[in-house]
């Protein structure tokens, strides 16, 4: 159980949060720090679990000696598994995830999106439809730390059987995700 319930629970949290990024473009940031508090949770859960096991190694280890390897690889498989979470979340971290909606009253409009040196097809969108996707925002001085980083701006693609429109997307963070709207007059908007 020491092994099993902080795996399992972390888990859902990493998987909740990730699921309504991709699936969703719903930032849930409080997730963020309900996965570091069970992170802080979890070490002494394990390490009483690494304690009890090893009592009863001390006592029945002639006996039970399988029960005991497996009690220890349960407890043991969480390292690379959080390791893993942790990875994965600071990836994640890194993109801007963005919910298009179509209110234009069109259907078939090709969604393309393209900075100075990436180009991402984001595939067709019809009337009323919503598409979930995501890039990296690039900043141009990151590394510069003293003043405001400035970000390439990304720009959306539409294009219908009849032309095609370039508009350029509001400023979207690493981590954030963000609805937009493309209305009737195909305006780029982030609120309905």
């Amino acid at each position: 159980m020491c092994g099993l319930v902080p795996l399992t629970v972390g888990l859902f949290i990493f998987f909740s949060w990730w699921t309504a990024r991709a699936f969703f473009a719903i930032g849930l940031h409080s997730f963020e720090g309900y996965g570091f508090l069970w992170t802080l949770i979890s070490i002494p859960i394990a390490f009483v679990g690494l304690l009890l096991l090893i009592i009863f190694l001390i006592r029945n280890f002639q006996d039970n000696w399988r029960h005991s390897v497996i009690g220890l690889l349960i407890i043991l498989v969480n390292i690379p598994v959080c390791y893993w979470v942790l990875t994965k979340q600071a990836e994640l971290d890194r993109r801007a995830y963005i919910k298009m909606y179509n209110k234009t009253k069109q259907d078939n409009l090709g969604l393309t999106l393209k900075t100075s040196d990436f180009e991402k097809q984001l595939g067709t969108l019809d009337d009323g439809e919503t598409l979930v996707d995501f890039y990296y925002p690039k900043y141009i001085d990151e590394r510069h730390h003293d003043s405001y980083p400035t970000i390439d701006s990304v720009k959306l693609i539409v294009t219908d059987e009849f032309t095609t429109r370039y508009l350029t997307l509001p400023r979207i963070d690493k981590g954030e995700c963000t609805k937009l709207y493309l209305d009737n007059e195909f305006k780029l908007l982030d609120q309905w």
